[in-house]
């Protein structure tokens, strides 16, 4: 098989380049706060009022070339946006074109690797039991995607009633949740809006990890994701390790919100009968 082979090649790859950026992140606590005990009151803050609603995706990923499929499980992070089960998440969990992500953005000409996912689980807070859940829609230009978690009540959601507004200089936090092995505990990141550019589209470039991002008092600042073809390209084929391009990208949470409000009115696309499965 080797069009899988090189796709787990590519992803290996990836792995690599975002362990190595993992490690070249510098954003310090002690410069965001005044305080360390202010940084503590920021952690207490988020992880009481916010971490509830950060949630663990499970999914089957689907390597599909030449007439030939890999499935694979995998997990992601997910953030709870509605009190009936709405979860964002970013839109490269449910499909990523890996013959995009390499140089020059050819696939091999045997054909393009897609990678689907199907039989989404979530775990809510408060439960051992992994629920099901269907893919709702993805925006592929804002680079998210939404599940729905059948027979999900009254959760703990992010309601985007109050923003933050990013801006260069602006320091924000990520909430995460550790694997099982870990505990399944949430993390605070801190990152920080290093600058912003209008080419080839505007953005807002970071240093920090994946996921929804909230200021200090817990507001929603925006959705930091990976643009894992652009990553690709950049890398250097030299030895000056020119880094100046290895940083994430900030949706800002007006435009996170008014996408989540949207998705909130729309039924499922397909109701994936295998995600009740384990």
């Amino acid at each position: 098989m080797p069009n899988l082979a090189s796709a787990q090649r590519l992803t290996a790859l990836l792995l690599t380049v975002l362990a190595l950026f993992s490690v070249s992140l510098r954003v310090a606590a002690d410069s965001a706060e005044t305080s360390r005990d202010d940084f503590t009151t920021t952690y207490q803050l988020l992880v009481s009022k916010r971490a509830p609603a950060v949630v663990p995706v499970r999914y089957v990923i689907t390597l599909s070339a030449a007439g030939q499929e890999q499935r694979n499980e995998d997990r992601t992070q997910g953030v709870l946006v509605s009190a009936d089960g709405l979860v964002l998440i970013s839109a490269r969990a449910v499909s990523l074109d890996l013959g995009a992500l390499k140089q020059g953005g050819a696939g091999d000409a045997s054909g393009p690797i897609i990678a689907n996912s199907s039989e989404f689980r979530v775990r809510l807070p408060g439960s051992d039991e992994w629920m099901a859940a269907d893919l709702v829609t993805r925006d592929t230009e804002l680079g998210l995607a939404w599940l729905r978690v059948r027979d999900a009540v009254a959760q703990p959601f992010i309601d985007f009633e109050v923003l933050s507004q990013p801006a260069p200089g602006r320091v924000f936090y990520t909430l995460l949740r550790t694997s099982d092995e870990w505990g399944a505990v949430p993390l605070v990141r801190p990152g920080m809006v290093l600058g912003e550019t209008r080419i080839p589209r505007t953005s807002l470039l970071v240093d920090g990890m994946p996921g929804l991002a909230f200021d200090a008092q817990g507001r929603p600042m925006g959705y930091v994701d990976i643009d894992l073809a652009a990553m690709t390209r950049s890398q250097s084929q030299g030895f000056g390790l020119d880094m100046a391009d290895m940083v994430l990208h900030m949706l800002p949470a007006r435009r996170v919100a008014a996408a989540t409000r949207l998705a909130a009115t729309l039924p499922v696309v397909h109701r994936d009968e295998g995600a009740a499965l384990e």
